[in-house]
């Protein structure tokens, strides 16, 4: 048997979210609320997954430092093994800036940290090579990325790989990101990013291009129009839930990952896939933070 369903690798922050009425251009306005939250594109992701009952590790580095204390603690507060994550002395923890408006548009600003001092050497190829399924989400520093393309390589054909590149990640472009993208199995993008990778709007011409390119299954999430998701064969657009006020829309796109790949465990068909990640997404945007609160209890009411 596996050692784990489901490890992480990617950048691990604390994100420091403003609640403000609306995003300025040179003026000044008035913070509404303030916290800060464990985040970490992959790292949500595979919170959520932990929480669904997945055996889940995670690689990556923090700060000898309150904040990385924080994050350590949120995972292993939910069962994620921190093994394999490197403490790195006298450094500070990855952190993002967020500021949320009235409406839950965001824009983030990255410091990243302890993470840019991550090192092949602080990595164990060994660690994913006992898991059935490795989930990737980008790092700032190009030397984090080289390494994720070094371990990738190094895993048995049996190990899937889901991958959330992220809008820094994808503006490289599909030639920088092929090496990564022709051994995926599941692509998670949102609109911007697919346009931004592939030059288009259209959904079904843009997902079939990155199909070509290497992954099995692109799924784009479409904000409040819901999700696009296709295997080549089959091709769903589903509904988002009706939302009754968005609160934050930070990590909605892990928490739709995390769903959607949940549904895969269970070997659930495609639109059934991306209805469970529609779910977890829906229950993001309702709250503060990228962490999902019972994502277990809400997520196994559906049939």
């Amino acid at each position: 048997m596996r050692a784990f369903d489901i490890v992480g690798f990617g950048a691990l922050n604390l994100d420091e979210l403003y609640r403000v009425e609306r995003i300025l251009d040179d003026d000044e306005g008035e913070v509404v609320f303030a916290g800060a939250y464990p985040g970490g594109s992959a790292a949500n992701t595979i919170y959520a997954l932990a929480q669904l009952g997945l055996r889940a590790g995670f690689l990556g580095a923090v700060g000898d430092d309150d904040a990385g204390r924080t994050l350590l603690e949120s995972f292993r507060s939910v069962g994620v093994d921190t093994s394999g994550i490197v403490i790195k002395s006298k450094a500070k923890t990855g952190r993002v800036l967020g500021f949320i408006d009235a409406q839950g548009r965001r824009t983030l600003y990255i410091e990243p940290g302890a993470n840019s001092l991550l090192r092949k050497a602080d990595v164990d190829f060994s660690y994913v090579a006992r898991a059935q399924w490795v989930h990737l989400s980008s790092f700032v520093g190009e030397e984090q990325w080289v390494i994720q393309c070094e371990l990738v390589r190094a895993l048995s054909p049996k190990t899937l790989v889901s991958f959330a590149p992220g809008a820094l990640l994808v503006r490289r472009g599909l030639r920088t990101l092929f090496p990564l993208l022709k051994r995926t199995h599941v692509l998670f993008l949102n609109r911007r990013e697919l346009k931004l990778l592939v030059h288009t709007d259209d959904l079904e011409i843009g997902t079939r291009s990155l199909l070509k390119a290497g992954p099995q299954i692109v799924a784009v999430t479409l904000g409040a129009e819901g999700s696009y998701v296709t295997d080549g064969k089959h091709a769903h657009r589903v509904e988002a839930p009706h939302v009754r006020k968005v609160i934050d829309t930070t990590g909605a796109g892990d928490a739709f990952a995390a769903g959607f790949l949940y549904g895969l465990f269970e070997e659930r068909e495609l639109r059934e896939c991306a209805e469970l990640g529609a779910r977890l997404a829906k229950l993001a945007v309702g709250q503060l933070g990228g962490r999902l609160k019972a994502a277990s209890s809400r997520l196994r009411q559906y049939p």
